[in-house]
């Protein structure tokens, strides 16, 4: 007998296997499976063709549905939304009001906070946190340690069929490159191209209250 518990609800052609729970609340409904040892509680819905499993976790008021997967050790609460082909794995938490759709993947130990969203085939991975009211989309890979707060504090562009990403980052500097997911510097671009680059830091990135903040709580 699959594992339901309390005022848990399975409809539709929704399977629950193996060793995953499903209790409090929760939704289970369309053609969604819940296998491996996932859980699902509290007052999450999951629905559409969506799959958890490994050691995924969803509750809240959290909703995942269309093709999207919840797997690993991740975590989704609050009234996140995973829906599209979104995949969540890893160590991943998305919480808050986040979003997360299209085909984009949050992997590693990245967290999506607030009212953030990720969509299109974007890869946010590492130890990356996004949150505020940002929009990330497109072929963007964020990764390291990046810490963006608005939609300003990152900006992508492809050259031929390579996508250089460029996002503000806690790491000395304030910022991050890479190339197709690999590190890169602004000394190994072309000069025109550095110097786009460093303007649009400079002009977007909140060095300046960053350099500010740091100075202030040496002081103290």
């Amino acid at each position: 007998m699959p594992n339901i518990f309390e005022g848990a609800h399975l409809s539709d052609n929704a399977k629950v296997l193996g060793n995953a729970m499903v209790f409090g609340n929760c939704r289970i409904f369309g053609n969604s499976r819940i296998y491996g040892d996932a859980q699902i509680y509290e007052d999450a819905h999951v629905s559409g063709n969506a799959l958890i499993y490994a050691d995924g976790r969803v509750y809240g008021t959290s909703r995942i549905y269309g093709e999207a997967q919840v797997a690993g050790q991740s975590r989704v609460y609050g009234d996140a939304r995973i829906f599209g082909s979104g995949f969540i794995h890893g160590q991943a938490q998305i919480q808050g009001t986040a979003q997360v759709s299209g085909s984009a993947q949050i992997f590693g130990s990245a967290q999506i906070l607030g009212d953030a969203s990720v969509t299109g085939n974007a890869r946010i991975y590492g130890n990356a946190r996004i949150s505020g009211d940002s929009r990330v989309y497109g072929d963007v890979q964020i990764r390291g340690f990046a810490l963006i707060e608005s939609s300003q504090h990152w900006f992508s562009f492809t050259q031929g069929n390579e996508t250089m990403s460029v996002y503000r980052s806690s790491r000395p500097g304030g910022f991050e490159i890479n190339i197709e997911g690999q590190e890169a510097s602004i000394d190994l671009l072309d000069e025109d191209l550095g110097r786009f680059v460093q303007k649009t830091i400079e002009s977007n990135f909140d060095l300046l209250q960053k350099k500010v903040a740091n100075s202030s709580s040496l002081r103290r």
